[in-house]
C-alpha cells in the first residue's frame, strides 16, 4: 500500500507542461504508465477508509474514477492535447460526474488539491440544496464553520457566485450569501513536498473527513 506520491510523478507532469505535444507524449508513454500506476496505487490505498467513512460512494475501481489525461479540445482555444494534472472523483453512487457529491483528488506540479462537495449541480439539485440551507441555516453554518472544516478550507468555492438573491428566496434572509453559490465545493491546496512526504495518505483522509459533513448535507437535500 502506498502512503505518498512518488517524486517522479511531478517530474513527468512538469516535463509534460513544457512538452505538451503528441510526439513527446508517445516517446514518454512508459513514463506515463508508471505515473498512472503510482497514482492509482495511492488512490486504491485510500478507498477502503473512504468507504468506511461514507458508505454512499459504494465499492469503486480507482481507475474508473480517474479522469482521462487527454483534453477535450472541441470547444477550447487551447489546443494542447494533454492535461498537466491527474485526478479522480469518487462520487456518491459510483457515478464520476452527473452532479453527484463526492471527493476530488488532483495532482499537478505545484498546484495540487483535494476536497469535495458538488460541482455544477443540475438546476433542480441546486434548488434543493439552497432550500435545505434556507430551512436549516444553523446546521449548515455549523458545518462550514467547524474547526476541522476551517483547518483545510478557507471558504466554499466562489466561482460563478450570484450577485443577487436567487429567485424564490427573500432578499433579507439572514444567510442569503450562502444561497448565492452555484457550486458547493471545498478545496484544499497542498505542495509537492507534502504529497511526497510520509503521512500524506493520512493528510488526504483528514481533508476528506472534513468534507464529509458537507457531502452528507448535500445528499440529504437530494433525498
Amino acid at each position: 500500500m502506498k502512503y505518498k506520491i512518488s517524486p517522479f510523478v511531478f517530474e513527468f507532469l512538469n516535463d509534460l507542461s513544457h512538452n505538451n505535444n503528441r510526439e513527446w507524449f508517445m516517446d514518454n508513454k512508459k513514463r506515463w504508465q508508471n505515473v498512472k500506476e503510482d497514482f492509482l496505487e495511492f488512490v486504491e490505498g485510500i478507498m477502503p477508509e473512504l468507504y468506511n467513512m461514507d458508505k454512499t460512494i459504494g465499492i469503486q475501481s480507482p481507475e474508473k474514477c480517474m479522469y482521462r489525461i487527454y483534453r477535450d479540445m472541441r470547444f477550447s482555444n487551447d489546443k494542447t492535447p494533454y492535461k498537466t494534472h491527474i485526478a479522480v472523483y469518487i462520487a456518491t453512487g459510483g457515478i464520476k460526474r452527473h452532479g453527484k457529491p463526492g471527493y476530488y483528488f488532483h495532482i499537478e506540479n505545484e498546484n495540487s488539491m483535494a476536497g469535495g462537495g458538488i460541482f455544477m449541480p443540475e438546476s433542480n439539485t441546486l434548488a434543493a440544496i439552497r432550500k435545505e440551507i434556507y430551512y436549516n441555516i444553523d446546521t449548515f453554518r455549523t458545518i462550514i464553520e467547524a474547526p476541522d472544516f476551517k483547518k483545510y478550507f478557507k471558504q466554499l468555492w466562489q466561482l460563478d457566485m450570484l450577485k443577487q438573491a436567487p429567485k424564490g428566496f427573500p432578499k433579507d434572509f439572514e444567510g442569503i450569501d450562502l444561497l448565492k453559490y452555484r457550486h458547493y465545493v471545498s478545496s484544499c491546496e497542498f505542495s509537492n513536498i507534502t504529497a511526497t512526504s510520509d503521512g500524506f495518505k493520512n493528510y488526504v483522509m483528514e481533508i476528506f473527513q472534513a468534507t464529509y459533513p458537507l457531502n452528507k448535507f448535500i445528499i440529504d437535500s437530494m433525498n
